[in-house]
């Protein structure tokens, strides 16, 4: 069961629907001119960046959680069954978007941005 801890509480989602995540990489490629091999400042990878989308039970739930990820603080992440998913993060910039469930017309899906952060 993933977990999402808060400063005031705990969100737990029926289930998470996807998690994606990229690292962007620091380093930078110097193109010198007269020669073939460029020259390199190598730097690290960022930390995780990517979106989280979630289900929920009801609307009262998605809203619950979404007024959570409206507030600027961290958040931590856990799923013992997926325990590469761990991490402490913030909401990213973009959009924290709730989408009726076509089917079931009762459950509700939110997409939350996010930025892994140092715990």
């Amino acid at each position: 069961m993933t977990t999402i801890t808060h400063s005031t509480g705990v969100i737990t989602p029926l289930l998470v629907l996807g998690w994606s995540a990229a690292r962007r990489s620091h380093s930078l490629v110097h193109p010198v001119l007269g020669r073939t091999d460029p020259d390199v400042t190598l730097r690290p990878a960022g930390m995780r960046t990517g979106t989280l989308t979630m289900l929920f039970a009801n609307a009262a739930d998605a809203a619950a959680a979404e007024a959570v990820f409206a507030v600027a603080q961290r958040l931590t992440l856990a799923d013992p069954d997926v325990a590469a998913v761990a991490m402490t993060f913030v909401v990213a910039e973009g959009d924290i978007a709730a989408v009726l469930d076509p089917e079931t017309r009762v459950r509700w899906t939110l997409a939350v941005p996010f930025q892994e952060v140092a715990p």
